[in-house]
């Protein structure tokens, strides 16, 4: 079972530095090829990005998901389309990623702005409307100093736009972080004819595999006396202190009942379960669709990648550690 939150970590074992390949780092397939091999794709082939057609090579059903997830952020009404592709530029400019920054100015475009424009009203944001401004700023602090947000910049961001988008704009600014470390650790370039628009296709849910058969009974091991504890160490004893004060600090959000979560995911969602978890909680409360594609598709790429757990757990350790992410 994957972990809850994995990421495509096989993935990460294709960053090589900060310099760009003249080439992608993988084989791109063309767009007939790499639609034949998207579960349950529809007879009707649409033009699919360029990081995509790198991937489904490698991992077809999570890069199937990672493209529902993506449309799902780039397109519908829980954000303005040009508000959103103000922020999602802010992050790939901030991740020094050519792709993102072009996918953002595309869906500007598509929103009813002007593509050229969008640095300048992004670096310059005069002319932006307030919650674009504050949206973007966010965004681009997120993505260099994360752990240096304020809570007063929260507070102000949901003063003006509100709880719920509050959530679309943290879920879209944390799919900008992953995506974008993707387009750079894949090293492809926009397409010369433009960042193609989100793909509107749904694609099959393959079953899950059958759970393993129950473990025959073993005789119980002799019992052993259990070695004294080992003194912990002084940067245990940091982390544990670490912990216990930022328990006591209150959250920048509201966080729902479970009640609530529960009457807004339905009786028979597989995700209850998660309503015990606070920040689950606050993702399904608040944006329970864009949650939901976030976790098919990190449970795809948990099933393709089909890691070693504690090799998994170490790259999720090192990933919060660099972020200082305290949880």
């Amino acid at each position: 079972m994957p972990h809850r939150y994995s990421i495509p970590c096989s993935l990460l074992l294709l960053l090589g530095g900060t310099a760009v390949s003249a080439e992608p780092r993988l084989p791109v397939l063309t767009d007939d090829d790499a639609w034949k091999r998207l579960p349950g794709a529809p007879a009707r082939a649409e033009p699919l990005p360029v990081w995509a057609r790198a991937w489904a090579g490698m991992q077809p059903l999570t890069t199937a998901r990672m493209l529902e997830l993506d449309a799902l952020h780039r397109t519908g009404d829980r954000l303005d389309g040009r508000f959103r592709a103000a922020v999602r530029w802010s992050a790939a400019d901030a991740n020094r990623s050519p792709y993102g920054r072009a996918m953002a100015a595309a869906d500007f475009g598509r929103a009813g702005g002007d593509p050229a424009e969008l640095p300048d009203l992004v670096r310059k944001p005069d002319r932006l409307p307030l919650a674009d401004r504050l949206a973007a700023d966010f965004a681009r602090d997120m993505m260099l100093n994360a752990a240096g947000v304020t809570d007063d910049e929260v507070r102000r961001l949901i003063e003006v736009i509100g709880e719920e988008r509050m959530m679309a704009l943290v879920a879209l600014v944390a799919h900008a972080s992953f995506q974008d470390r993707l387009f750079l650790a894949l090293a492809v370039e926009p397409e010369a004819g433009g960042v193609p628009p989100p793909v509107a296709a749904r694609f099959a849910r393959p079953k899950p595999p059958a759970p393993p058969p129950p473990a025959k009974d073993q005789p119980a091991p002799a019992a052993t006396a259990a070695p004294p504890p080992a003194p912990s160490s002084a940067e245990w004893l940091d982390l544990r202190k670490g912990l216990e004060g930022q328990k006591l600090r209150p959250g920048r959000i509201r966080v729902p009942s479970v009640a609530a979560v529960h009457a807004k995911l339905g009786p028979d969602n597989p995700a209850l379960w998660q309503a015990g978890i606070i920040w689950s909680r606050v993702a399904y409360g608040y944006q329970p669709e864009l949650t939901t594609a976030w976790f098919d598709a990190s449970a795809a790429a948990g099933r393709e990648s089909a890691l070693d757990p504690a090799f998994r757990n170490v790259v999720f350790w090192q990933v919060t550690e660099a972020l200082k992410c305290f949880y």
